[in-house]
């Protein structure tokens, strides 16, 4: 199980280290985009390796829903309101 463990915080920090530089490349400026891929990596890492975790897992719960309300800001500006 340790090892899942590893693999998981060593793929979610070279996803990290290559979305950076890469967003950064493109002229990305926007914090939202940058917050949503690291979501996306994260939660796509999650289930595919199913680390595991003392206690209830806390960190996406709140990835989701902090994607969610930038999500609803970025639908807001483009009808918008």
């Amino acid at each position: 199980m340790l090892e899942k463990d590893r693999l998981f915080n060593a793929l979610l920090a070279a996803l990290y280290a290559v979305t950076v530089p890469a967003l950064a490349a493109l002229g990305e400026r926007r914090f939202d985009a940058y917050f949503s891929l690291f979501t996306l990596e994260y939660a796509v890492l999650y289930a595919l390796l199913r680390p595991r975790r003392k206690g209830r897992e806390l960190v996406l719960p709140v990835l989701v829903a902090v994607f969610a309300y930038f999500a609803a800001l970025r639908v807001l500006e483009v009808l918008g309101l």
